[in-house]
């Protein structure tokens, strides 16, 4: 927040030429013309070490600059010389959020509201520090008082369209983000987040649409760019979903992904006769296992390909057909020529609808492997479903594509044997397999990694299971599997189809409403009557 005062009660009075300065350099920040005003303020603060609203002010300008540390000396300062002045304490609270100093950004701004409790700016601020927090439900009561102090508050609006957003309550979202919206038409992020609201909400052409609206105000806008792209994918555009779906690589979280000294990167732009490509996974197994079907063809153009997997991976996609070499990800790297990460291959290979490469399973079981589950297992009197209802706790997505074990009681059937195929079990469910008369049997201990699990899945029938990597092993096996989806499914499952181009032994049941499998099982539940 900008200040306008010149002084803000510091126990120094300003000469009359540094009153006047200090007026025409707030102007000129004002009209952003950020570097001629931070001259002023340092032509100030040469003349008067400790004038607190010259400090406070080249203290914004660098935070502005996104110089942090010393936008935090200098508005820390400025706080120790203006100690009841509440918006210098708000503008070093944001430094501190910032620099990810959330216990500190909340001192800050609890000390502006002693002195200002209705402070609309304040109160909007200390939610949206809860939000960097993950505090969704806590921040929700700190938008509500900012808006019942200023009611057209737009930033308070998408703050708290943003919040509800992250609790799953997508059309709550919704309307703040439009309220937000019809405030500040212009608004970047309540454009941007009414996108993501949207396309929770399965309504892809108004979320691209709003994702537009936010890139025609910031064109680099990177989660906008990326969103977008998989809204596009979502619905089957693939052409222009893949190219924006590169965006991933400007985001923090990827940079590290790149191996060290990486060569140049392969997007089908060169041959490959005769090349070695290093092919990394980047994302989660399931990922790894849905498009490293893409090596044979990579091997067919001549590369040599060299494989990067997580090492639960390894074992089994060892003897993946095309992969020259195989290395678990915490192996060090020989020699290459070009690297393409995994999530890139479709885009290098201009995949279409059309021409997924999907006809023919591509990861295989290892027969002495199998063989070893088939005698555990014994003789099978009666169809075997493998059963897999949790994917990893830390997945972003898992509270929608997840479900407690207890909610499949209603597919069991005394016809069929059921056997859980879950690695990792959480503690009531692992209390309920445990337990007399469930009727689902379990081998989580004997599973030792995916080339175990895949043993195992070869000795289902079928396969049920939610949107983890068991879909992905069974589908890439080319086992019959039932996939239950959440209402909004990841963007490979796209929309309005029971069926998956990239499986075709693959059966997609989606839910109706988000948060209610209960559609979804009996749907199950009745296929499996039939037989």
């Amino acid at each position: 927040m900008i200040n306008n005062a010149s002084n803000q009660g510091g126990d120094h009075a300003a000469s009359p030429s540094t009153a006047d300065t200090m007026r025409r350099a707030v102007a000129l920040h004002q009209d952003g013309k950020l570097a001629q005003a931070a001259a002023l303020y340092l032509e100030i603060i040469a003349a008067e070490p400790d004038h607190a609203d010259a400090l406070h002010m080249l203290g914004v300008y660098a935070l502005q600059s996104g110089d942090l540390q010393a936008a935090l000396d200098l508005i820390g300062r400025a706080t120790a010389l203006l100690p009841q002045a509440a918006t210098p304490l708000l503008n070093l609270g944001t430094v501190h959020k910032q620099l990810g100093q959330h216990d500190a950004a909340l001192r800050c701004i609890t000390q502006a509201l002693a002195l200002e409790p209705r402070h609309a700016t304040a109160l909007n601020n200390y939610g949206s520090v809860l939000l960097a927090m993950q505090r969704y439900s806590d921040a929700l009561p700190w938008f509500e008082r900012a808006l019942d102090v200023d009611a057209d508050d737009a930033d308070a609006w998408n703050n708290l369209g943003n919040a509800l957003l992250e609790l799953q309550r997508h059309e709550e979202a919704l309307l703040c983000l439009d309220r937000a919206l019809r405030l500040q038409p212009r608004h970047l992020h309540a454009l941007f987040n009414r996108g993501n609201a949207l396309q929770f909400l399965n309504r892809s052409a108004a979320a691209l649409d709003s994702y537009a609206a936010a890139l025609e105000l910031d064109p680099g806008h990177v989660d906008a760019n990326f969103n977008m792209g998989v809204c596009r994918l979502l619905d089957g555009d693939l052409e222009r979903g893949w190219p924006q779906y590169e965006w991933r690589w400007r985001k923090p979280a990827y940079a590290s992904l790149i191996p060290a000294g990486a060569q140049p990167l392969w997007h089908g732009q060169c041959a490959l006769d005769g090349k070695t490509l290093l092919v990394y996974a980047e994302q989660g197994y399931g990922d790894t296992l849905h498009l490293c079907r893409y090596v044979p063809l990579l091997a067919a153009r001549g590369a040599r390909v060299i494989l990067r997997v997580q090492p639960a991976l390894k074992t089994l996609l060892s003897v993946l057909p095309g992969a020259h070499q195989v290395l678990a990800s915490d192996q060090p790297l020989p020699g290459y020529d070009l690297h393409c990460p995994l999530m890139s291959l479709p885009l290098a290979f201009g995949t279409r609808l059309a021409t997924i490469p999907a006809d023919r399973p591509y990861v295989h079981a290892d027969p002495q492997r199998s063989a070893q589950w088939r005698a555990r297992l014994g003789p099978a009197a009666k169809p075997r479903v493998g059963l897999a209802w949790a994917g990893s706790s830390g997945h972003a997505n898992d509270r929608l594509r997840s479900m407690p074990l207890i909610a499949l009681r209603r597919i069991l059937t005394p016809a069929m044997e059921f056997i859980s195929l879950q690695k990792e079990l959480r503690t009531v469910d692992r209390l309920l397999l445990d337990g007399a008369g469930i009727g689902i049997s379990q081998y989580a201990a004997q599973q030792s990694d995916f080339a175990d699990t895949a043993a195992l899945v070869a000795q289902m029938d079928l396969v049920i299971c939610v949107d983890t990597a068991i879909a992905h092993l069974a589908g890439a096996m080319g086992k019959p599997v039932w996939l239950l989806l959440p209402f909004a499914p990841d963007w490979r499952w796209m929309l309005g189809r029971d069926d998956s181009p990239w499986y075709p032994s693959m059966r997609l049941f989606r839910q109706t409403r988000s948060g209610d499998w209960d559609d979804v099982l009996d749907a199950v539940a009745r296929q499996l009557a039939q037989g």
